[in-house]
């Protein structure tokens, strides 16, 4: 497959053509080591006791308590912690990371179109924020990360930058305009602090010499905003569900709120500031239009930042409008009814790597009720699920990684076929806009809420450990800047532990004693976890109570006869006859890199074959090559590494395929609902894989 990108004329770079392997490679010149990756701090164990002072949440008569005992078991005087804090502003923080040698090979300076060549034309695909229309349209040389880094939490992700006034509630002043304008102005006053520097830099430009000696004249913008629904209506300003138009992006009716069909017209600044200067005119004019605006009668912050409009700016975001929006408060309320009136029980979840381990409804609703909520059992419940159907295609098509044009069209033409009841509130009509935004600013990932609400865990630690309670924005935000600088450290003391080890292992690879860290690698799948060498008569005596072993040694002879030589290539002169003496060396974990076909990268999945992982028995399930032309699923049952003779030493699975057949009704009821249903062959038909 080849991939094509078309960098935008102001660049005067050539378009790229690369091969599907070298695509999003980026080649970062090496770095000698940084022998005191603790600085700030003087020493390596000023940080060490600056870190574990923090963990336990010490106050400053604890600390300086704990330094006296210190200094009286070594009969000495006790280095002073010295090191200087920062409170960083928006501004400052993005010169700190475009500074920071690890993350300035990561800066992507111009806008890009991108391609794929599906084997007939190259089809354009939207992915980071530089791949869509925005920036194409505004070319101001702005610095971003990818996107694992500014929502993972090692260097270039997220850090709280500031803490807004909350404006006293008052009974009696609720519900005014007056009082409402007030608490707009407060916000939008106290944004502004934030970004005060934005606005003036983004006229004139700003001068900087990164880490790599390159001087970039810096434009910044705000190009996304990412927020719940509230909070996008205190961005842009606008008067809510209680207003005629309550969308922060259109000027759709409150009536209209369904109709996903239709398009409205965008309320731009200047009808806004037009409405504001009419204001200093006359007040009772620019009233009806304000309303008709939908907008509060207040200048937005956001207006001082040029190229930052931010009815373009706010996004969809699925947490707040699918999964806790949609989903949360509509379409489970509605089937925790129906549950309660069956009086059924659903099985716990099985865990999977990246999913959270929840024996609760809300990852298991769909898969689970399919056998629950028939049509014969409950008309409701059926005509429900089809509901779920039908928002689990939409959330998995906008949550997808990487769009096409073509996954863009499905998403426009599952919200046309299967939303047409008349839900009139705004979460439904965002998804309107879900399209667009990610045209304009790539994949619906780069404005998700919940890198921000993750961070609250640690805005809540730092409350109950490390405050008084009392002034609490100034003493958390400043602990949870400590927080912040601790763990970048941390990373950076890890990252050059581990490359020391590295350089261990490359240097010594065969004298390493933990097989677990140092695992064999056979082309894409790595083996750890090791167990025990076992005899196979002492396996089949260990397994006797299981039926997938039945058979074992037999199956185990036949297939490295007739499988083996065909998965090697190679002539199989004389039958092989496998003691029972043979030992197998047992492994319990699995590691595989597979080419991921959502967005063409190296992937990784981690799978378990261990009878008790974490307290309970786990037997993940695969896909394996069945034939040359035909894939299909099984669960791990055995995996181990032998030596065979005359060949060498393999690495093989037993395995309980789902193979079997499934009967007309159930295969109708799947295909109805456009799934996919596979069955397990019975426990004795299990087979070998290499």
């Amino acid at each position: 497959m080849v991939l094509g990108t078309e960098f935008h004329p102001h660049s005067n770079t050539p378009s790229l053509f690369q091969l599907q392997e070298e695509f999003g490679q980026c080649a970062t010149a090496t770095m000698a080591p940084d022998p005191h990756p603790w600085c700030p701090f003087i020493k390596e164990g000023d940080y060490l006791f600056a870190e574990i002072a923090l963990q336990a949440g010490l106050n400053v008569l604890q600390i300086n308590g704990l330094l006296s005992l210190i200094s009286l078991i070594v009969q000495g005087k006790a280095n002073n912690l010295t090191f200087a804090v920062y409170a960083h502003l928006l501004w400052e923080w993005a010169l700190d990371l475009l500074s920071n040698p690890l993350l300035a090979p990561h800066f992507i300076w111009d806008a890009q179109r991108v391609f794929q060549h599906n084997g007939h034309e190259y089809e354009r695909f939207y992915s980071e924020p530089w791949t869509g229309d925005r920036w194409w349209d505004i070319q101001l040389v702005v610095e971003i990360c990818p996107l694992n880094i500014r929502n993972g939490e090692r260097f270039g992700g997220g850090c709280v930058i500031g803490w807004l006034p909350i404006v006293p509630e008052s009974a009696k002043e609720e519900g005014k305009t007056s009082y409402t304008n007030y608490k707009h102005i407060i916000w939008h006053e106290a944004f502004l602090c934030i970004i005060d520097r934005l606005a003036e830099l983004s006229k004139l430009g700003y001068k900087y010499e990164c880490y790599d000696k390159i001087t970039w004249q810096l434009f910044p913008l705000i190009l996304i905003l990412s927020a719940d629904y509230e909070e996008q209506c205190m961005m842009s300003l606008i008067r809510g569900t209680k207003s005629k138009c309550p969308c922060p992006a259109c000027l759709v009716p409150l009536e209209d709120l369904s109709q996903l069909a239709k398009s409205f017209p965008t309320c731009t600044i200047r009808q806004a500031k037009e409405a504001l200067a009419i204001y200093q005119e006359k007040k009772s004019a620019s009233e009806l239009i304000l309303k008709a605006l939908r907008l509060w009668l207040v200048v937005n912050v956001f207006w001082k930042v040029e190229n930052s409009e931010p009815e373009e700016a706010v996004s969809f975001d699925c947490l707040h409008a699918l999964h806790d929006g949609l989903f949360g408060h509509h379409l489970l309320e509605e089937l925790k009814i129906l549950l309660s009136k069956l009086l059924c029980k659903l099985a716990a979840f099985p865990s999977w790597q990246g999913l959270a381990h929840f024996n609760g409804i809300l990852h298991q609703t769909f898969y689970t009720a399919l056998n629950i909520l028939t049509n014969d059992v409950s008309r409701e419940g059926y005509q429900l699920l089809w509901m779920l159907h039908s928002y689990l295609e939409l959330d998995s098509l906008i949550g997808l990684d990487m769009h096409t044009d073509k996954t863009l069209e499905l998403i426009e033409g599952a919200v046309a076929e299967h939303l047409k009841m008349d839900w009139n509130f705004p979460k439904v009509h965002l998804w309107k806009h879900v399209m667009q935004d990610i045209q304009n600013k790539g994949a619906a990932r780069n404005y998700s809420t919940r890198p921000n609400e993750k961070m609250h865990g640690s805005l809540k630690d730092a409350y109950q450990d490390c405050s008084n309670g009392k002034d609490v924005a100034v003493q958390v935000l400043h602990v949870d800047h400590h927080h912040l600088a601790m763990k970048l450290i941390r990373n950076q003391v890890d990252a050059e532990a581990n490359h020391t080890q590295q350089d261990c292992d490359d240097d010594d690879i065969d004298s390493r004693g933990d097989e677990d860290v140092l695992m064999s690698f056979s082309k894409h799948v790595k083996l750890g976890s090791l167990q025990s060498p076992k005899s196979i008569q002492l396996i089949i005596h260990d397994h006797a109570s299981q039926q997938e072993f039945q058979g074992f040694h037999q199956k185990f002879t036949q297939f490295v006869n007739q499988c083996l030589p065909i998965y090697l290539n190679c002539d199989q002169n004389s039958w092989k006859n496998i003691s029972f003496a043979e030992t197998f060396q047992e492994h319990a974990y699995l590691k595989v890199n597979y080419e991921s076909r959502m967005d063409w990268r190296q992937a990784t999945d981690y799978l378990w074959c261990n009878p008790s992982f974490h307290g309970k028995p786990c037997y993940d399930t695969v896909l394996f090559q069945l034939s040359h032309s035909e894939i299909a699923f099984a669960r791990l049952v055995f995996m181990f590494s032998c030596n065979i003779p005359d060949f060498s030493t393999y690495q093989f699975a037993l395995i309980h395929p789902y193979t079997a057949n499934i009967n007309a009704a159930h295969s109708s009821f799947n295909n109805a609902f456009r799934l996919m249903c596979i069955k397990a062959c019975p426990h004795t038909v299990s087979i070998f894989i290499h």
